[in-house]
């Protein structure tokens, strides 16, 4: 009888999913292949990750509406006569029924620890059967080398022990640590043996700063950033004070009450200073930017086309076949900027030049140098549907709902590496309206500035110097000295950048194919690594956001429970 003998390194949302739907495959293709499991999380917290963590504050909010939180239900399976029980689909274990929640409630977006809790109880679930007949074994240790053996097995390094004769290994290892930036050096090497002032390099996890910040001396917390991560710290800089109400539903309009003084003021800012913008407040206002199945049928057909990718030379045919898509919602909205002042051809043109240049002016967009005050109050109307929409809203809604698509059709593409890299890019820049937080964040911001504890006098890429106080942020004729500091700027998808033993191992590897612009490694549609000069698929598979390049789409937890896992699951399964 064969025996196979797979090791999964990183066990978060991603590698869960990945090996259940091995046992599945192994079961569905009835196989008799013995198979040993080796299940490496460095942190301890197998099925749900870091990012997961069941202890975190709740203030970190997930961004991704209950509503569309589809993890899918887990069958039961049988296996080598190993009954693996069934788990349930996360809408049901939340107790969320959407076909009897009205579309006007507004959407809840739960605490990351309520996800890692269905993470972390469908994990016990399917690995205590195997655990219990000695097929896994779990192991919290770090991985720091990967080697491909004479024979074609694989061998794992931790500070441990080595693993050797390995038929296989899956790398679901999600975020990396990166080299630090030399502006983070710099600060760090400042103010190492100053005990007054603090750098706190990662916005995760916020229990490292939550009790630096809720003191009763007086202290300025400078966020450097003003996305979604600049949410979560400003939420813990206050956590102790005072509380968030929300005084009025339809907008979901807040005040913060404490019951003394806080001395605590928070200082985001960004190269831009843009902030992030809220997704629509309920299932109602959402569907008026979903396309109809027959523009994403259509949509699909056009970014698919291999000739169309192959002759692409920039991101004009994705923005050719989604602009029309865009210009038709956004003339048929109740509400607009001056729509009806415009043919539909004029929408369509004035939304293709925004999203190939967002420093595009249009009387349709809304212009990024209003005050920063009014445009959060702007999207926080267009969001709740009380404000006229803009067309860049529009834009970043719409691109949301195709988001699936452009993910499915484009990894995996005929485009050169140049192109991809470019699209990635685009993703990425209109990430600040498609993967934006709940309107309740941004009121939460507006209810600190009304407390007179959020200060964005700043956020514009503001001048720094460094004194003995702390961070001398300038801005026009204003200035403030923030004594503790938090970066809350997540890193870019570049895998040169990437520190960790694991990885470097990997690249120092000279068989491995590195994609264009060091996004990431080049992978087979299954998953696996593939040979520099030969094209040889290695025993190694890689899914995740260190294949981007190859694939589009890798980080959210809707992508961890995606067709990929399950790709490689079933050729995992037919490989001998």
């Amino acid at each position: 009888m064969n025996k196979k003998k797979l090791a999964i390194i990183g066990v978060g949302p991603r590698g869960l999913y990945a090996a259940e739907n091995f046992i599945t495959q192994l079961s569905i293709t009835e196989s008799s292949t013995l198979v040993e499991l080796l299940l490496f999380e460095e942190t301890g917290d197998f099925g749900n990750g870091q990012v997961y963590n069941t202890e975190q504050v709740k203030s970190n909010w997930i961004n991704i509406t209950e509503r569309i939180l589809t993890l899918p239900k887990r069958e039961e399976v049988v296996y080598n006569g190993i009954t693996i029980p069934g788990f349930s689909c996360y809408h049901q274990w939340a107790n969320l029924n959407y076909d009897e929640i009205d579309g006007a409630e507004a959407d809840t977006y739960p605490p990351r620890a309520k996800i890692g809790a269905y993470l972390k109880q469908r994990f016990t679930s399917f690995i205590t059967p195997l655990l219990l007949h000695k097929m896994a074994f779990l192991y919290q240790q770090k991985v720091t080398n990967i080697q491909i053996e004479n024979n074609a097995k694989v061998s794992i390094t931790t500070p441990n022990k080595t693993y050797t004769n390995l038929d296989e290994v899956l790398l679901t290892i999600g975020h990396q640590p990166t080299y630090v930036t030399q502006q983070l050096v710099k600060w760090h090497s400042n103010f190492k043996s100053n005990t007054n002032v603090k750098l706190f390099l990662d916005p995760y996890p916020v229990k490292n700063y939550i009790d630096v910040t809720n003191t009763k001396n007086k202290t300025t917390v400078g966020v450097r950033g003003f996305g979604l991560a600049m949410l979560d710290v400003m939420r813990a800089a206050v956590a102790k004070q005072g509380t968030f109400k929300i005084t009025e539903e339809r907008t979901q309009k807040c005040q913060f009450n404490t019951g003394k003084n806080v001395n605590t003021v928070i200082v985001p800012f960004s190269l831009d200073g843009l902030p992030p913008v809220p997704k629509p407040l309920n299932k109602n206002i959402d569907d008026l930017y979903k396309p109809s199945d027959e523009q994403i049928y259509n949509f699909e057909k056009e970014i698919g086309d291999k000739t169309a990718q192959s002759n692409a030379t920039g991101v004009d045919f994705l923005v050719s076949a989604i602009a029309p898509i865009v210009a038709s919602i956004y003339v048929s909205l109740p509400h607009t900027l001056e729509a009806q002042n415009y043919t539909l051809k004029q929408v369509e043109e004035a939304a293709f030049k925004w999203i190939t240049n967002q420093n595009y002016k249009h009387s349709l967009l809304l212009p990024t140098a209003t005050p920063i005050v009014a445009l959060l109050n702007s999207y926080i109307g267009m969001a709740t549907a009380t404000n006229a929409i803009s067309l860049d809203f529009c834009v970043g809604q719409v691109w949301r709902h195709c988001q699936p698509s452009i993910y499915k059709q484009l990894s995996y593409n005929n485009c050169s590496n140049s192109v991809f890299a470019k699209i990635i890019k685009l993703d990425e820049e209109i990430k600040r309206y498609s993967y934006g937080p709940p309107v309740e964040s941004i009121q939460q911001m507006l209810a600190l500035v009304k407390a007179g504890i959020l200060n964005l006098d700043f956020v514009n890429n503001p001048e720094i110097e460094l004194s003995n106080n702390g961070w001398v942020l300038k801005s026009k004729d204003k200035s403030i000295v923030a004594n503790i500091m938090v970066n809350s700027v997540l890193d870019a998808p570049d895998i040169t950048a990437v520190k960790s033993d694991l990885v470097k191992s990997l690249l120092h590897n000279e068989s491995i194919k590195i994609v264009n612009d060091n996004l990431g490694v080049h992978t087979t549609k299954e998953g696996y690594l593939v040979e520099k000069t030969t094209d040889n698929i290695l025993p190694i598979a890689l899914l995740g956001r260190l294949a981007k390049g190859t694939v589009i789409g890798v980080d959210a937890i809707l992508e961890c429970f995606g067709d990929r896992p399950i790709e490689w699951a079933k050729a995992a399964v037919k490989k001998k």
